[in-house]
This record gives structure tokens, sequence and C-alpha cells, in this order.
């Protein structure tokens, strides 16, 4: 019996798989890639990581199924310590996957597939073992389920056989290791015929004549069969180790014969073990190695999580509500990207700021607008990659979370412009988000950051007020950052104007203005609150010395400079 190839750590069943991956623009605008390699075991399972991600599941139970899991894992530090030693294995087994280069050597093929099968069998154990010795500490349903699948397979038949026949089917084929070879002679020592002698289980080693007439032999030699001569090595050419010799080699008069003769010597060898190996045709190895990138995501993000617990920030396993509520109530979320990136510690440490976040009844579309660099962005971000966990079935970076399922995420930020663009760049935004609009659901989560932008302030006015009704006729969840503040001045006339259940609120990064109003801090705390008066450019041009003031003394010292230069000159 074989493992199910519908079993999975991920998947309940091949139907909860959905077809459509996520949006084009999610992976780079989100900045998915170092979420992605944060998460990643290492960076062989990066696509994997991405593409578990990217594949937006809304089915709860699955989300359910996975969070199962690392619960169980996050609990169980042993268990993680010994799946990653079954993983390297799980490793090696794939490698028997790859086709051999010797299609018409029976015996290789015998022995490569014994090789595969031996290693089969020790990966099954192992797995099973370690899953058999967590006993009751095992809550999820997935890793049940592997268990038991497991014990079914180690307790049929034709498994019990195969383990015990490997034992005697192995020797059979490895033990022959050396071959004996009877060359004739003529009066002038020159090979006429040769045969085949004797097989043996030894290599053959290096020793002279002498030393086997005076019984002096090494300790190497004694534990081989010993040669009458030094050892032609065919693996080593000019001092790169690769095999060059196989039986089909013709080298010599009487090399094809010979090599014949040991090729029919050693299918002869290998006859039984066919026999015996057809039996076991239907283990397919395959289904087992489905489990290593399944193994691989979850050790991968619990090795992420602890590293989050390690350095003191909150990160909790969300409830999944239904997917028609719309919710999305999450306490002192963080972005999580902010955090990896000062685990490099090239990286400035900077204060990461938590924040409330409430989808629902009270406000579904945010109009968000603060200070330049006040943390829009890094909040809209945020929002985006909070979903994308919690419909992985990962823990979340924050205190607290109650999320509803997406059926997609659609991002729309602003993009550098290219001269390329036929349409220029209010096109290409009017175009990207015409097809965000053909695809959106009351069940979507939009995201857009700066868009809108490319026009005059009054054109971008009457543009995001249209595009923003058609979010509340849609119904869906939204954040659009924007330095349009007459747009979320206009929250109450925008939701009186169309008809639908996402309200539309204004939400503000707030700052707090010290110095007689010369001088803001910015907080990074974002709240449901009117707009401010004014963006506060302002202050971001003194932070980096472009107000007028300061390029007023920027141009008075550079004339200073001149004319005491000239003065120098003219002293001269």
């Amino acid at each position: 019996m074989a493992v199910s190839p519908t079993l999975s750590l991920l998947w309940q069943s091949p139907d909860s798989i959905p077809e459509r991956p996520a949006s084009d623009s999610l992976y780079e605008d989100l900045n998915v890639r170092r979420l992605v390699r944060s998460i990643a075991l290492n960076p062989r399972y990066e696509n994997y990581v991405r593409d578990i991600l990217l594949t937006i599941t809304t089915d709860a139970s699955v989300i359910r199924y996975r969070q199962q899991v690392m619960v169980d894992l996050l609990n169980n530090p042993a268990l993680v310590a010994q799946l990653h030693q079954l993983l390297e294995e799980i490793i090696a087994l794939e490698e028997y996957l790859k086709a051999p280069q010797w299609e018409k050597n029976v015996l290789r093929q015998v022995a490569w597939r014994l090789s595969e099968l031996q290693r089969y069998v020790d990966t099954v154990i192992g797995l099973h073992t370690v899953l058999v010795n967590a006993g009751d500490a095992l809550q999820s349903t997935g890793l049940r389920q592997l268990r038991q699948s497991l014990t079914d397979i180690v307790e049929s038949d034709i498994f019990q056989h195969l383990r015990a026949e490997l034992p005697d089917l192995v020797p059979k084929i490895r033990d022959v290791r050396s071959i004996t070879v009877g060359i004739n002679l003529d009066l002038e020592l020159r090979p006429l015929s040769a045969t085949l002698l004797d097989t043996h289980e030894a290599h053959f080693v290096n020793q002279t004549m002498l030393s086997r007439l005076f019984g002096m032999g090494s300790k190497k030699a004694k534990e081989g069969t010993p040669s009458d001569g030094p050892i032609h090595d065919a693996r080593f050419v000019a001092g790169v180790e690769r095999y060059q010799v196989e039986l089909n080699d013709r080298n010599s008069p009487f090399m094809p014969k010979l090599f014949r003769d040991l090729s029919e010597l050693m299918d002869e060898t290998s006859k039984p073990v066919v026999r015996a190996l057809r039996k076991y045709t239907q283990i397919n190895s395959q289904v087992l190695i489905m489990l290593k990138q399944d193994i691989a995501f979850y050790l991968g993000a619990v090795q992420a999580i602890q590293r989050i617990r390690e350095v003191g920030m909150p990160i909790t396993q969300p409830k999944i509500l239904p997917l028609d509520e719309r919710t999305f109530h999450v306490e002192g979320m963080y972005n999580i990207n902010l955090l990896f990136q000062q685990f490099n510690k090239t990286v400035e440490r900077t204060e990461i700021i938590g924040n409330d976040v409430h989808f629902g009844e009270d406000g579904r579309i945010f109009i968000l607008t603060g200070p330049n660099q006040g943390g829009k962005t890094t909040y809209t971000t945020a929002i985006g990659l909070v979903q994308l966990l919690a419909q992985a079935g990962l823990p979340v970076p924050a205190t607290s979370a109650r999320i509803s399922p997406v059926d997609q995420i659609y991002t729309h930020f602003a993009k550098e412009e290219r001269p390329n663009l036929e349409a220029g760049r209010l096109g290409e935004e009017a175009r990207r988000l015409n097809s965000i609009f053909e695809r959106a659901t009351r069940h979507s989560l939009i995201l857009l950051n700066e868009s809108l932008a490319s026009t005059a302030a009054s054109e971008s006015l009457f543009l995001a007020q249209d595009v923003v009704r058609a979010f509340r006729l849609l119904g869906v969840r939204a954040v659009f950052a924007t330095h349009l503040h007459e747009l979320a001045a206009a929250c109450d006339d925008l939701n009186g104007r169309t008809d639908g259940d996402s309200k539309i609120i204004s939400v503000v990064s707030k700052v707090q203005v010290i110095d007689e109003g010369n001088t803001i801090r910015r907080t990074y705390q974002i709240t449901p609150a009117p707009p401010e008066s004014k963006s506060y450019a302002l202050e971001l041009a003194a932070r980096y010395g472009i107000s007028f003031a300061q390029l007023k003394t920027t141009i008075e010292s550079r004339n200073t400079d001149t004319d005491a230069q000239s003065s120098t000159q003219t002293g001269k």
C-alpha cells in the first residue's frame, strides 16, 4: 500500500485547491519577495513558498487545517528537530527519481532500484516512528492522518515482505566487488585469450609479488583481495573523479567478448533479484516525496516565528471568520517585512509601531491621509501581508486577529513613468484600475497607494471620487492611501450619493505638532479621524533642507563665498 496521492499537510483534498493565483501586481507591490525569503527554509524552497502564499484559498476549513499543523509543530520542538533530519532523508530519496544514464545495463538498474527501495523503507519507518512517538501531543488532522497513512503502509503485507526481503536481495548485487580475469599469453608474453575466473566480495588492492611471497602484505591488502600489480583506477583522469569505463567499452582485441561475458554474468546474477522486485512495482516513492515541500514550508515558518518571538514582537494565530462577514479586526498589527528587514544587521534598527485595524460595519473603505513618510504605505502593505499570511494558515504579526478570507487581493501602487507607455502614466493607471474592476467581487481586498496622482489635483480628485464610489457599490474592503485630503473630507457625501454596505471612512496617520507648529513628530499611529488640513509638506521640505529659508541661506552662502574668492584674486 502506498501513501495516498491526495495526502497533503496543506490541502485536505485536490478539490480545495483554488484555480486562480494572486493578481500580477501583488508580488511586487507588497514586496512578497522579502516575506518569501524570510519564511523559506532555504533558497531551494522559495518558489514553493511563493506559490503557497499567492494561491489564495477562501476555504476556512483548509486554513484551519493548516493552522492546526502549525500549532502542533510550534508546541513540539522535538518533533520539529526530527522532521529537519527526516527532510534530508526525503531529499536523498528524491534523487532516485532522476533517470539513470544506463538504461540498457540491467544490473545497474536493479542496483539503483534496490537502493531506492531501501531508502524508501528507511524514510517511511523514520517518519512513522517520529509521528508515533509524538503520541497524543498531535492534535492536528493533517499530522494524525499522515501518521495513520504511514501506519497503514508499515503494517501492509507488501511493505512487510519488502522490509524482510531487502536484507537478502541487496547483498546479491552489492557483494560482487571484484572479478578475477585469466589471460593466456604466447611465448612473447602477448595476450592471446582471456576468461572470467572468479568473483569476490572485496575490491582488489595494491600488493607487490615479493610482498605476497614473503608475507609482508600491508593491512590494506589484507582487508581486500590482493593483486599482483598496481591498481589502475578508471575513475580518475587528470585528477578528476568520474567513471570512464562501462561494460560496453572496446579497448582491445578480445575485450568485446570479455565484457560481453561479464555482462551476461551480471545479468544472470541480477535475474533472481529482478524477479523478486517485480512484486514491488506498485511502490512509488514519488507520493512520499510530495510531502517534502509541505514539511519544508512548515519548518521554515516555524523558524521565522521563533525569530520573531525571540526579539519580543507579538505574533498570533488569527481566528478565521465566515467569508460573508467581510471582516478584518486586527489589534496591534505591524508590518512583518519591516521586522524581517531589521534582522539584517546592516540595517539600522527603528521602532516598529502597531496599529488596530477594523474593517466591518463601521467602515470597509479607508481613505488614508497624513504627512509624507508618516507610515501610510507601510500600513497599507501590512494589511495585505496579514491577509496573505492568515489565508496561508500562518500566524500574523499582531496581538490578536479575527479575519474573514478574501477571494483575491488587488493592488494598485504608483509606478515610475515609462517612456514606452503609449497612453502615458495616467492612461496606464486607468487601464490597471479597470482591470481590477473587471475581476473584483464584494469579497475582495483592494489596496491603492498614491493612485491617480499623475494628473492635476482637480482631475485626480474627480477620478478618485468615482473610483471610491465604485468600491462602495461593489462592496469591497479597500484602503486608498492618498494626499487628496478633499477626498477624505467628502466621505459622508460619497456614502450619501452611492448605494452599498461598504462604508467609506477617513483614517489619518497622526502627528504631534511641536516647536510652536514649526516641527512635527510622526507617530505612525493610524486611526479613524477627519483629514488634517495640510500634508505638512513644509516640514518635509525643511527636513531635507529645501524649504525657502534654507535654500535662501544656501544661495546667500554661495554668493558670499564667490565675493570672498573674487576679492582674494584681485588682491593677488
